[in-house]
């Protein structure tokens, strides 16, 4: 009785398996009729006619190489004079931190002068609403901020004379322009708003504050002098085309009244400059009079002047103060109080105060503006003591590629340890590390080609090359040496061992490049980061290959018979296959 339960049960469920199979069957019989006659097509069409065109072109290949190596010395010189000839590419290329990245919102900051009201902001934020609706069809959503604030949001518009205006896109593909276009004609268009310095804002996670464009800044000890300092230089910047919303950070200064005691004539008077400072700190922030209570809970008592007498100095002058014999007199007897324009902040960098002049970058990349920079900043006569450097993202790109640059090199040093540990020579891994200049040639070729800027992504990129082209030579001298060990003549071994390794270097070689094309096409948002990365792969990897193909055979047939020149085993491998 169990059993036939059991029995009945295992039908029940494979009533809904032999449906899906039925459903499934003829799906199942087109498959492996799409693959018995793709494998019939490939087996008996496609890969004959394949072999055979490797077989020709290794056939080419190997006549070529021939004959090359009967002019080993041109043809090594020749790939070092094109790699020399290719330098100054770098000069035309331009460079930048990171890549500008299409985040589909763009952030504005409005600032007016000091002291400006909050009415009078408001006007201004109003313009640049009605300039974006014109401006840039291609918004969603305007939100605008300005005004003072409290608390830690406070610190960064201290002077209540500032706004931000954010601006959300809709996203790439719905639109014809990129963000970078979008912002640079809006900034164009908002320099008819008058009294307003408008500056877009980049929120980049590699630079939280936001410093993206070209900082200068200038030590010294003096304000009014580093004011004056400040000035000169965003003269200057601002006749650089390219550099567009140069700004001091010594403009941004906060109104205030400052009072000076008159200490001769408080003392007449029997008081101290406390006892007047104190009496005016009441008057302006409050004192605390008395105290009641009203149903348990009890209040202070605050008496203080009018908040609209004391904002104006005319009026302070006329606040009353009680003398020691109980006489009253007004505070112009005792001080005087004046208006003045103090900092909103003061900027230290390692402990030494300076003031920063800060441009965005409209058409003009960070390296070409940087050097722009230079030389227009050289020319203004800086007093003793005074001085200025480079911060923000130029700090940063020449901070970063400097470490890249040593990363490079470390690279390079770790592959010629393990070659040199592998050949078991010292000289024969310089044969294959000269193909990591080679690389070099392809990379501003390609960077050239896209107009693309050297960036951190892009020196990425050329480390990854040290690994990557490093491995075909290894193949093509190590199978050289294996025919070499045979009894095959140098010549004749260099011509068979790059012939027979020729297929495998393609096959790895085209298998990376394609990998990185569709990084390199920027398909996607963000792709932007990373591209310059993809196209160093590909342009050094397409250029190595095809130069290593020639010069590393002739480079390794001119060192190999140099070390049998001086008498020394230039082989040092033995056959895998010999028993």
């Amino acid at each position: 009785m169990i059993w036939r339960r059991k029995s009945l049960l295992n039908r029940i469920l494979s009533i809904p398996v032999l449906f899906l199979y039925f459903l499934s069957w003829p799906l199942l019989k087109l498959w492996g009729f799409i693959a018995r006659a793709s494998n019939t097509l490939f087996s008996e069409n496609v890969g004959p006619w394949l072999g055979r065109k490797f077989d020709s072109l290794e056939e080419r290949y190997k006549a070529l190489l021939d004959r090359s190596l009967q002019r080993s010395g041109t043809v090594v010189i020749g790939a070092i004079i094109l790699l020399i000839g290719s330098l100054p590419i770098y000069t035309l290329l331009g460079g930048e931190f990171f890549p500008q990245v299409d985040e589909n919102f763009i952030i504005l900051e409005v600032q007016r002068e000091p002291g400006v009201s909050l009415l009078e902001l408001e006007r201004t934020i109003v313009q640049v609403e009605e300039i974006i609706n014109e401006e840039v069809p291609e918004r969603r959503l305007v939100v605008s901020d300005y005004g003072d604030k409290i608390g830690i949001e406070g610190a960064d518009s201290p002077g209540g004379n500032q706004g931000r205006v954010r601006i959300e896109l809709v996203p790439v593909n719905e639109r014809d322009r990129g963000q970078m276009d979008i912002t640079a004609s809006l900034l164009e268009r908002l320099e008819i708003i008058p009294g307003a310095n408008i500056r877009e804002v980049r929120e980049d996670p590699l630079s939280p504050d936001g410093d993206t464009g070209l900082i200068v800044q200038i030590f010294g000890f003096e304000q009014d002098m580093k004011q004056e300092l400040a000035f000169n230089a965003m003269e200057r910047l601002r006749g650089i085309d390219g550099i567009v919303n140069v700004f001091s950070s010594a403009d941004q200064g906060r109104p205030e009244l400052r009072v000076e005691m008159d200490r001769e004539r408080i003392a007449r008077v029997g008081m101290n400059t406390s006892q007047v400072a104190n009496a005016l700190s009441n008057a302006v922030q409050g004192d605390i009079a008395t105290t009641f209570v009203d149903q348990g809970l009890e209040f202070e008592v605050l008496v203080e002047v009018d908040p609209i007498d004391r904002s104006q100095s005319t009026d302070l002058n006329e606040l009353q103060i009680r003398t020691p014999s109980g006489q009253w007199m007004p505070l112009k007897n005792l001080a005087s109080v004046g208006r003045f324009t103090g900092p909103s902040n003061i900027l230290r960098v390692n402990q030494e105060r300076m003031v920063e002049v800060e441009g965005d970058l409209g058409n003009l990349d960070l390296s070409t503006a940087i050097e722009y920079a230079r030389n227009e900043l050289e020319q203004i006569q800086w007093p003793d003591g005074y001085r200025y450097e480079l911060g923000g993202s130029a700090e940063e790109q020449q901070q970063s590629f400097f470490y890249l640059l040593i990363a490079f090199l470390v690279a390079a040093i770790l592959t010629y340890m393990v070659m040199a540990s592998q050949f078991e020579s010292l000289v024969e891994p310089f044969i294959i590390l000269f193909t990591i200049p080679l690389a070099l040639t392809g990379v501003l070729l390609m960077l050239w080609m896209t107009l693309t800027p050297i960036s951190v992504t892009a020196m990425v990129g050329l480390v990854l090359l040290t690994g990557i082209v490093v491995n075909n030579g290894i193949v093509m001298i190590d199978y050289i040496k294996i025919l070499q060990s045979r009894g095959q003549n140098r010549h004749d071994a260099i011509v068979n061992g790059a012939g027979r390794r020729l297929r495998p270097i393609l096959m790895t070689a085209f298998t990376t490049i394609l990998a990185m094309v569709p990084l390199a096409l920027q398909l996607g948002s963000g792709a932007e980061t990373w591209s310059p990365m993809a196209r160093s792969v590909i342009g050094g990897l397409t250029m190595s290959t095809i130069l290593m193909l020639f010069a590393v055979p002739c480079m390794y047939y001119i060192i190999n018979g140099w070390v049998e020149k001086a008498g020394f085993d230039a082989v040092h491998k033995e056959d895998p296959l010999k028993e």
